[in-house]
């Protein structure tokens, strides 16, 4: 199987019917997890199995945990092949003769199975790291970063780079309280790659693919972000799905790099010590 063929093809395919598949009503904070080890999947692995596991449980767990476990897949239950990075060692000779190492990361995947397809389980839905009030984790999460510019009142929501500011329309011109979030969120993941922070490339023309890819890793950091937090708001643009189709046709590795600079993004917004606190909160 090629994995990222197969997890690219399966987004192309939402998104032709006009439909961003990572968009949906997250009423709870539902990070897929593993009940076994405790480990809460990340990158694209959290994208995919939101898309696979919505109105199920959160809980994925492998074919050998189940058996260890001494649990039983049910039979003609589907599992869902998630991504890991496993090092290839490779040896050549140099001019002087010698050997030189080089360690190569190669692409490879293995099966979870979604908890309600194994019989005998009783893990309990995951709270989540960040449930509680939407306004104190939006607030807290934008609060991490140091704007220069702040959080100031506009006509439409953008991140203006070059005078490290967030511009969002009032509250009232939002749907809910969730569309305003997750919009804030999505500028938030944009702030992100500001030069004193991750220092991604923010300066794109409109219309090229290198704008679309942007705007591509802050819409899938929004929703790594929403399913944390529990919010339950808009994040499709879709006026971007047209040039988000193009990238993941022109690369079939695209979605999986711009989940990985989502989750840099989600790790710079939500330290491992802030969700600690508030576990114990």
């Amino acid at each position: 199987m090629d994995i990222a063929k197969t997890i690219t093809d399966t987004i192309i395919a939402e998104l032709e019917k006009g439909t961003a598949p990572w968009v949906k009503p997250w009423s709870e904070a539902c990070e897929a997890y593993n009940p076994i080890t405790g480990t809460i999947y990340q990158s694209i692995n959290q994208i995919w199995l939101g898309m696979a596991g919505l109105g199920r449980s959160n809980a994925w767990l492998t074919f050998k945990q189940c058996a260890q476990a001494k649990l039983r897949v049910r039979k003609g239950s589907k599992g869902v092949p998630i991504i890991f990075w496993k090092p290839l060692e490779l040896t050549k000779k140099n001019n002087d003769g010698e050997d030189t190492l080089a360690i190569v990361p190669m692409l490879r995947h293995y099966f979870v199975f979604n908890a309600d397809d194994v019989e005998g389980a009783s893990f309990q839905r995951q709270s989540g790291t960040l449930s509680g009030s939407v306004d104190r984790a939006v607030t807290d999460v934008v609060a991490r970063l140091g704007l220069a510019g702040g959080v100031q009142q506009a006509s439409s929501a953008y991140y203006q780079a070059t005078r490290d500011l967030i511009g969002i329309p009032d509250l009232a011109s939002f749907r809910s309280v969730g569309d305003y979030a997750a919009t804030l969120l999505h500028e938030a993941v944009h702030a992100t790659g500001h030069a004193s922070r991750l220092d991604r490339p923010l300066r794109n023309r409109y219309g090229t693919e290198a704008y679309a890819f942007e705007e591509l890793v802050a819409e899938l950091g929004a929703a790594m972000l929403c399913m944390k937090c529990g919010i339950d708001g808009q994040l499709q643009h879709s006026s971007y799905i047209g040039s988000w189709l193009k990238v993941l046709r022109d690369d079939k590795t695209a979605i999986i790099k711009a989940a990985s600079l989502a989750k840099k993004a989600l790790d710079f917004l939500i330290p491992q010590q802030f969700t600690e606190e508030l576990l114990a909160a």
